[in-house]
């Protein structure tokens, strides 16, 4: 259902450009782009506010959609940059909609008149059909994508926002650092750990990956360029959410391949346990879906503990985005992201060292007690 636009198309049109660093607003500011955007915009210029559900050091806590935001909260805005998400990809509709749709209508007290918003979406928002403008959750394949989609319509409609879609993101390339190991750093922790004998997905297909600054970026220009900038995206559209196309970031035809992106990711591995004095780890076989799904799966889950079955219901998740051949209609390239990728490797190791020297234990054994 369409709501009623809280800034009108009249308005939207005649909000000037910010050319100097102001007041902005990040959601989600303890995430892995709203930490990484933050750090950017103040070095920047600009006058950062942040919050997220839990608040932490000089981030305000606020529950959007729950709860009405803190006084502190309150502006004027100059930029709002919604990055609040909940990642899971299976939630119930009800859930999904509480954790991602809900707190893009909670803004709506914080929106000035010339208030530039900007939603960080993500590139899978397409789903099955290629558009996010379906409402039905069976057009898309998980329940995140559905309520990114449903997020994203809504604050295009009621704030005219400047929409961001990033593919998969890990951390920063100058030296890996990430607020949160998550996304494909739970691949890499489940096969150094035994909870997962094989990477599923497709050697060939393309797997999309940008790290955090790609993206805090991407915010900065079109917080620094207004709604009607141009300068740094390709095509020369999709800056502005009201009237043009969403901003999908990506390195197109450089994207790693399945079987490179395990091949980088453990060659890396290897190389800092070496220099360690560990032997190497086995590169894990990729498997397709059928093959996972008919012979590995089937004769392994009833000896699985619970554990284990936790890790490849997460992991199953992932099974979509490293299977298919789909380009994701890139309209902001990002520099090659190979480079990156082994320098998160590596600063995912220097974290979590006991994981990374050690040896993976038998996929399947005795229930823990």
């Amino acid at each position: 259902m369409n709501r009623p636009a809280l800034v009108n198309q009249a308005a939207v049109m005649e909000r000037v450009a910010v050319n100097t660093p102001g007041t902005m607003l990040i959601t989600g500011a303890t995430g892995v782009v709203g930490a990484e955007l933050a750090e950017q915009a103040r070095e920047s210029g600009w006058q950062v506010t942040g919050c997220s559900a839990r608040g932490g050091t000089g981030v305000t806590a606020w529950r959007m959609g729950e709860a009405p935001a803190p006084p502190e909260l309150t502006g004027p805005w100059d930029v709002i940059v919604n990055a609040a998400a909940r990642p899971r990809w299976n939630l119930p509709t009800a859930r999904a909609t509480a954790a991602n749709v809900a707190p893009v209508g909670a803004l709506a007290p914080l929106v000035g008149p010339r208030t530039h918003v900007i939603h960080v979406s993500t590139a899978y928002v397409t789903g099955l059909r290629g558009s996010a403008g379906s409402e039905r959750p069976d057009d898309y394949r998980n329940s995140y994508e559905w309520s990114k989609a449903a997020a994203e319509r809504e604050a295009v409609e009621r704030y005219g926002a400047t929409v961001v879609r990033p593919p998969l993101v890990i951390g920063r390339r100058s030296d890996g650092a990430v607020s949160r190991f998550t996304g494909l750093y739970s691949l890499i922790r489940s096969c150094v750990t035994g909870l997962l004998p094989a990477v599923v997905g497709d050697g060939e297909a393309f797997v999309e990956t940008v790290t955090s600054c790609d993206v805090a970026a991407c915010v900065l220009d079109l917080a620094r360029d207004g709604r009607d900038g141009r300068d740094g995206c390709e095509g020369r559209d999709g800056r502005d959410g009201s009237g043009g196309q969403p901003v999908v970031l990506g390195t197109g035809e450089e994207a790693c391949s399945v079987k490179e992106l395990v091949e980088v990711e453990f060659g890396t591995l290897n190389t800092w346990r070496a220099a360690r004095g560990c032997g190497p780890l086995e590169t894990p076989t990729i498997v397709t879906p059928e093959q996972w799904d008919r012979f590995y799966l089937p004769f392994a889950r009833p000896h699985l503990t619970a554990r284990q079955l936790r890790a490849v219901e997460l992991l199953s998740a992932f099974i979509p985005y490293m299977s298919t051949h789909e380009p994701i209609g890139v309209t902001r390239r990002v520099p090659p992201v190979r480079p990156a990728l082994r320098t998160c490797v590596r600063a995912w190791a220097d974290r979590h060292p006991r994981l990374a020297q050690g040896n993976p234990t038998p996929w399947v054994g005795e229930e823990e007690t």
